[in-house]
């Protein structure tokens, strides 16, 4: 009997134990998912903490992050978020010739420049760090009067409506007090006339004759001792009335020259004669014409038909490869050019090339040579390579004569070194106004001057174009043509 008491109670106090035991084991599995739930709960802020300490250290991307987060769709303004927009990895091209920083902004992919976006640049020199923005979102920000040095350039990221621009890495470049006359890349900043408002950009001056000085519409009288054109306060605002009475006046005025001149004979080089005598028979008419005829050629001559022009003995063509423009200083090729040469060249025509400058520093007049040693590179040239110098009434026409001369000698050099024969061209006015013509003599000197023969005695001259209204077959209206000594 007591042995069935002793083993019902040790019965009871297993079960108890067993009870024990079993509610020490649920809780100690409660508290452990506690502590679990709290260790990752720790886990996840800490993870949160270095996320925006990486995505403000750029070394993860803003839009994975939002994704990851469930944060995607419509922007806080409405917009489509970055995620949505087209990335366009920009890459910086830097380049210096004198005292100044041209940077280009380009696809990283295409080499192309990226116009219609606002971008802005950050230069950090040794002195000062600047900010400077496209102003003409061209995808080019050009910098002038920079002092020698190094700087570094950074592009900050810009946004579009449909595109987000990141630039690549920032670029270092070395400026320099000097300038070197060599060929610069100017391949990606050469226009079509499509591109420009031409009426404002191609202003050489057609409609008058100024390379006598003596034609009556502009004397020496109406320019300062530089040579400058000056202006009346009536020029600035005149009516039509006005005008016509000025022409009228102008026109009676070049009469009375004229008349005068054929009794004391012609300073302009015209000689008056009996209506029965030839001047082209005379020694001096016949010494000034002798030597190989020519023409210069642009777009204004239309489309050319070379094989006339070659049948009609025209030996050689001096052809425009292009301009800078008056106005905005964009540089332009000729419409024509390609056309021109390559089907000269056909007909065996010897070609040469002239560009018209409105350069208003050295570094301009680089640009401009360089942008000719393109334009040329694969043509074999027989004639030389000519800065056209004139007047446009465009921003080549208010710099001063030793401004005018660094320009032209930049251009020359650059032409030179290049390993082209390199020449001047302009007229008798400006030759002895406007031009410091001995200081070419290294180089061929084009003269222009419409008279039956030249009076020009400045300086030597290696080619006369003595008429803009020649007459060749081939060609559509006037043409210039020229002699070549």
């Amino acid at each position: 009997m007591l042995n069935k008491v002793h083993i019902y109670i040790l019965g009871i106090l297993g079960a108890l134990l067993i009870f024990i035991l079993a509610g020490l084991f649920l809780k100690g599995n409660a508290d452990s998912g506690e502590s679990a739930s709290s260790s990752q709960g720790s886990s996840s802020i800490f993870e949160e903490v270095s996320n925006l300490e990486a995505l403000d250290l750029g070394l993860i991307d803003g839009d994975d992050l939002r994704e990851d987060n469930g944060l995607t769709g419509a922007s806080s303004d409405g917009e489509a978020s970055n995620k949505e927009k087209e990335k366009v990895i920009v890459s910086l091209s830097l380049r210096s010739i004198q005292d100044d920083i041209k940077i280009k902004i380009q696809n990283a992919q295409t080499q192309k420049l990226i116009a219609n976006v606002d971008f802005t640049v950050t230069v950090k020199g040794k002195e000062k760090t600047l900010t400077y923005s496209d102003i003409d979102k061209d995808g080019i920000i050009y910098i002038p009067f920079v002092a020698a040095g190094d700087y570094t350039v950074f592009l900050s990221d810009a946004v579009t409506s449909d595109a987000q621009y990141i630039c690549d890495k920032s670029q270092t470049i070395t400026v320099s007090d000097t300038i070197e006359y060599a060929k610069v890349d100017i391949k990606d900043e050469i226009k079509t006339e499509s591109e420009i408002n031409v009426a404002e950009e191609d202003t050489k001056v057609f409609d008058e004759d100024e390379t006598t000085g003596s034609s009556g519409k502009k004397t020496d009288a109406s320019k300062d001792d530089a040579g400058a054109e000056t202006s009346s306060p009536m020029d600035e605002d005149i009516s039509d009335d006005a005008e016509d009475l000025l022409a009228q006046i102008e026109e009676e005025t070049a009469a009375a020259e004229a008349s005068k001149a054929a009794v004391t004979g012609a300073s302009s080089g015209t000689i008056e004669r009996p209506s029965d005598q030839d001047i082209t028979s005379d020694p001096t008419y016949v010494a000034a014409h002798s030597g190989s005829k020519g023409i210069d050629v642009s777009k204004h001559n239309g489309n050319i038909d070379w094989g006339a022009v070659k049948n009609a003995g025209i030996n050689y063509a001096i052809i425009r490869c292009g301009y800078r423009g008056s106005s905005s200083g964009a540089l332009v090729v000729d419409p024509l050019y390609y056309q021109n040469i390559q089907a000269a060249q056909a007909n065996g025509i010897n070609t040469g090339v002239y560009f018209f400058t409105q350069a208003v520093n050295e570094a301009e007049a680089v640009e401009e040579a360089s942008m000719v040693l393109e334009l040329i590179s694969g043509y074999s040239l027989q004639m030389p390579v000519y800065l056209d110098v004139e007047k446009s009434r465009g921003r080549g026409d208010e710099i001063s004569v030793e401004e005018r001369n660094a320009v032209c000698n930049a251009f020359l050099s650059t032409i030179r070194n290049a390993g082209y024969t390199a020449g001047i061209y302009s007229n008798k006015l400006w030759f002895e106004n406007r031009i410091s013509a001995g200081a070419f003599l290294d180089y061929k000197i084009w003269l222009a001057q419409y008279v039956d023969i030249p009076t020009y005695t400045a300086t030597r001259y290696d080619m006369w174009q003595y008429t803009s209204k020649g007459s060749v077959p081939g060609i559509n209206g006037f043409v210039d043509m020229n002699v070549l000594k």
